[in-house]
C-alpha cells in the first residue's frame, strides 16, 4: 500500500523533491510554519531512530536499511500529499484551527472510517507516543545509571503531567529541544561512523546483497517482497516517519501559512532528516562496529546502539546515549500526547475529556517503563498499518485537490 500510493503520487508529482531540491528547501515557511513543522518532527524523531533501526537490522539484516531508504523516498510525497489536505480542509473554531485526517477521511470516505481512524489514533497515541516511549527510557536508564524502571516511570509521568496540565507551549517546547537533540545525536553517530570507515565499501555491499536475497521459502522477486529485510525496512521506517498514516497533518494545520502545499514541503523534510538521515546514521554506527548478526548480543535496541556507540565513547556511551534516548522520547510523548488530545476535538469532546485522555496518556508512561507488554511492538505495526489503509484510501480519493494545490505551489517556486 505504502509503495504503490508512494510511487503514484511521486510520479504525479514528478518527484519535483528530488529534482528541485534547493528550491524546495527554499520554499519551506520557515517563518510561518516551522514552529508546527518541529513539533510534528519531534513526534517522528522518537526512539524508532534508535531502538526501531537496530530492532529492524536484528530481524531484517542489514538489507533493512535499503528498503527503509526505498519506503522514505516514495513516502516523502505522501506526508507532502496528507499535510496539504489537511491544511486544505481545516477551519478556523473557537480554539483555533481544528482539522487533520479524522476531517478529509470524513468527507473523503465517510464518518464510520473517521471515527474508526481517531480510534486508531488514540490508540496508536498511548502505545507508540506512551508506552514504547517510555519503554525505552527505562530501558536506557536502568542500563546507564542503574535507576529502577519504577521510579524512572513516575518521574517520566509527573514530567509529562507538568507540561500537559501547567499551560507550557508545546510548540515553543519542541522548537528549543528537537533542533537541539537532532544536531547532537547527529555529531555523536557521525564520530563513530568516521572512526570506522574503513569498513564503508563492506558495510554497502551487505546492505545491497542483503536487500535483493530472497527468503528461504521461496525464490525470485516474490521471494524479494516476503523478504524479513523488505518487511523490516518497510515497516520500521513507517513506525519513525509516520509518512502516510495521517498523524502529521494535526501538528500542521495550527500554522499561520496560507498556502497549504508550502506548508505540506516540511513533511518532505521531516521524513529526509528522520529516515534519510537520522535511522541511516544509527543503522551505519552498528553495521560498522557489530555486524549484522546482532542476534548473540542480547538486550533490547538501545542497549544494542549503546554497545555501538561504546565502541567510540567507552563507558560514558551508555550515560549519552541515555541523554539522547531520554531528549528523543520525551519529544515523541508530547507530540503524541497533542495528538491524542487533538483527535478529541473529532467527537467533540470539552476540556474534561482533553484531560481524562491527558491523565491516561500519563499513566500508560508508568506501564510502559515498568512492563511493557512484548506484543506492545507488533500491535503498533497492525494499528500503524490501519491508520496507513484509511488515511491514504482518503488521500487518493482527495487527489484532485491536493494536484490543484501542488499545481498553484509550482506556479510560484
Amino acid at each position: 500500500m505504502l509503495l504503490l500510493a508512494g510511487g503514484y503520487f511521486t510520479l504525479r508529482f514528478r518527484a519535483f523533491y528530488l529534482r528541485r531540491p534547493l528550491r524546495t528547501l527554499r520554499a519551506m515557511p520557515m517563518e510561518g510554519g516551522a514552529k508546527e513543522m518541529l513539533l510534528s518532527l519531534g513526534g517522528t524523531v522518537g526512539v524508532g531512530n534508535i531502538s526501531g533501526v537496530a530492532v529492524a537490522l536484528m530481524l531484517g539484516g542489514a538489507g533493512a536499511v535499503f528498503w527503509m531508504w526505498v519506503g522514505a523516498f516514495v513516502s516523502m510525497v505522501l506526508k507532502y500529499a496528507e499535510i496539504t489536505l489537511g491544511m486544505l480542509t481545516r477551519r478556523h473554531a473557537e480554539q483555533g484551527y481544528v482539522g487533520g485526517a479524522p476531517y478529509y477521511i470524513k468527507e473523503a470516505i465517510g464518518s464510520l472510517a473517521a471515527m474508526l481512524f481517531t480510534v486508531l489514533l488514540i490508540v496508536d497515541c498511548v502505545m507508540m507516543g506512551g508506552v514504547i516511549q517510555s519503554s525505552a527510557i527505562a530501558e536506557a536508564a536502568q542500563t546507564a545509571f542503574g535507576l529502577s524502571p519504577l521510579v524512572c516511570g513516575i518521574l517520566i509521568s509527573l514530567l509529562a503531567a507538568a507540561v500537559f496540565f501547567f499551560g507550557v507551549d508545546l510548540f515553543k517546547l519542541s522548537a528549543y529541544v528537537v533542533p537541539a537533540m537532532s544536531g547532537g545525536y547527529i555529531l555523536a553517530a557521525a564520530a563513530v561512523i568516521v572512526c570506522n570507515a574503513r569498513g564503508l565499501p563492506q558495510m554497502f555491499a551487505a546492505i545491497i546483497s542483503g536487500a535483493f536475497t530472497p527468503t528461504a521459502a521461496a525464490g525470485g522477486v516474490l521471494g524479494i517482497l516476503l523478504s524479513p529485510a523488505l518487511r523490516q525496512g518497510i515497516v520500521k521506517g513507517l513506525f519513525s516517519n509516520e509518512a502516510g498514516c495521517g498523524t502529521a497533518p494535526t501538528a500542521h494545520i495550527a500554522s499561520k501559512e496560507t498556502v497549504p502545499a508550502r506548508q505540506g514541503l516540511f513533511g518532505i523534510f521531516e521524513v529526509f532528516v528522520d529516515t534519510v538521515l537520522m535511522c541511516s546514521l544509527t543503522a551505519f554506527a552498528i553495521l560498522l562496529t557489530l555486524g549484522e548478526d546482532l542476534g548473540g548480543i542480547g538486550g533490547g535496541g538501545v542497549e544494542i546502539c549503546a554497545r555501538a556507540f561504546g565502541t567510540l565513547f567507552g563507558n560514558a556511551a551508555s550515560p549519552t546515549l541515555a541523554v539522547f534516548v531520554f531528549l528523543f522520547a520525551f519529544a515523541a510523548i508530547v507530540s503524541f500526547g497533542y495528538y491524542g488530545a487533538q483527535s478529541l476535538c473529532f467527537f467533540r469532546g470539552g476540556a474534561r475529556w482533553r484531560d481524562a485522555f491527558l491523565l491516561l496518556y500519563c499513566l500508560s508512561l508508568l506501564l510502559g517503563a515498568v512492563a511493557a507488554p512484548k506484543a506492545v511492538w507488533a500491535i503498533s505495526d497492525a494499528v500503524i498499518c490501519l491508520m496507513l489503509l484509511l488515511n491514504t484510501t482518503a488521500v487518493f480519493v482527495s487527489r484532485k485537490k491536493i494536484l490543484a494545490a501542488h499545481r498553484e505551489l509550482m506556479r510560484k517556486l
